[in-house]
């Protein structure tokens, strides 16, 4: 018996060999939502100089949402970009080379500046915990917070990448049904802590449970599924402009609880809400880019600050301190001149992203693995092709 298949319709239906790529190619919006992350972070900073000020500082306060975006977007990454025959000691030593460099030279210039210039001062051994990357595990503001405070999300993603060969590699051979029934239970257990924590704790976004690293696996968790359905051929059709609805959603229903129960917003909940809208963001450009489609996020001037996304994260919160402490004082809440000094910081950090990022984080990575072999990144066919390919043979 024969079917009768139309192979021009397959051909309009199925992603073609131009569309979609036949190996793991690059996804440059995912480089370029980086910036996004990381300025959502800035923001979260600004605003905490003005909420004493006024209430509408509130709304920036939920930038800290970037964070939570960084460790879905780690997961989807590292998950896609995978290196068949990579040995765990080479994972390993490329993340070092990646990550450590730039976090020890702005850990370093925060001790001094912390210690010397600009109050509150910091202990020096809470600062060579941090250097270490071990000072998430420490639940005390005087010690998770030190040296360079953004870093503590570098403490959790150190875990991360201690765990991630295992669990990416466990997740890979389940099913897909299965593997969902594994990222729920995991999401529902770090869910249920990071809201308990945060209500125990009234809210606040420096709490311990906050910054703990097993609490904010779940994130972590959720990319590497996401990546691991890419990787498997699943090619998403979501509209951005729908994921950004989502999350702005999410949004107004935090800013509710906030409303009901009193400023500011448990952090918790605000993650749990928005980390699923937010993973749609992340989904929907990845299937722009592997259909072939353009996005703002694509474009060259957003994939280029994606790139020093990491090193802008590392400076702007010493560099906005350093200009509201010290360059230029800041004296009394007025939200004009916290703006404009918010500005002059926002310009400084990212010339000091651009020197980290050049001198720093590119230089130090060829240097340590320039001796290492570069796997060859095997093709995926994806099944929607093989499909197309099945069907045009049938019609022949």
């Amino acid at each position: 018996m024969s079917i009768a298949v139309d192979p021009a319709r397959a051909r309009r239906e199925a992603p073609t060999s131009d569309s979609v790529s036949h190996g793991r190619r690059d996804l440059p919006s995912l480089t370029g939502l980086r910036w996004v992350a990381a300025f959502l972070v800035f923001v979260f900073h600004v605003s905490g100089w003005g909420v004493a000020g006024s209430s509408w500082w509130h709304f920036g306060q939920f930038g800290f949402v970037g964070v939570s975006f960084f460790f879905v977007l780690s997961g989807v990454v590292l998950t896609w970009s995978g290196r068949p025959g990579q040995t765990r000691r080479d994972f390993y030593w490329r993340r070092f080379a990646r990550i450590y460099p730039s976090h020890a030279v702005t850990a370093l210039i925060a001790i001094v500046l912390y210690l010397y210039v600009m109050p509150p001062h910091k202990d020096l051994w809470a600062g060579l915990v941090a250097l270490a990357l071990l000072h998430a595990w420490v639940p005390f503001p005087g010690v998770y917070s030190a040296a360079n405070g953004v870093s503590w999300s570098l403490s959790c993603e150190a875990f991360f990448y201690a765990l991630f060969p295992g669990i990416c590699g466990l997740m890979s051979r389940m099913s897909r049904r299965r593997r969902t029934a594994v990222v729920a239970a995991v999401l529902a257990v770090c869910s249920s802590a990071a809201i308990i924590t945060s209500f125990v704790a009234n809210g606040r976004f420096d709490t311990a449970g906050y910054m703990s690293p097993p609490i904010r696996i779940g994130e972590f968790v959720l990319g590497i599924a996401l990546g691991l359905a890419l990787r498997e051929g699943w090619v998403p059709r979501v509209r951005p402009s729908v994921a950004w609805a989502a999350t702005a959603v999410a949004v107004v229903v935090a800013l509710g609880a906030g409303s009901q129960r009193g400023w500011p917003v448990p952090r918790g909940l605000a993650d749990v809400l928005t980390a699923g809208p937010l993973a749609l963001v992340l989904v929907a450009y990845a299937g722009r880019d592997l259909t072939g489609r353009t996005s703002l996020m694509a474009t060259p001037w957003a994939v280029y600050l994606g790139k020093l996304s990491f090193a802008f994260y590392l400076v702007h919160q010493l560099l906005l301190d350093l200009v509201m402490k010290t360059l230029l004082p800041l004296h009394g809440r007025a939200s004009g001149a916290i703006a404009w000094r918010s500005g002059v910081a926002l310009v400084l950090s990212l010339l000091a992203a651009m020197a980290v990022h050049h001198g720093v984080e590119l230089r130090c990575q060829r240097l340590l693995t320039r001796r290492r072999t570069h796997a060859k990144v095997l093709p995926v066919p994806y099944p929607d092709e093989t499909r197309a390919r099945d069907l045009a043979r049938v019609a022949s």
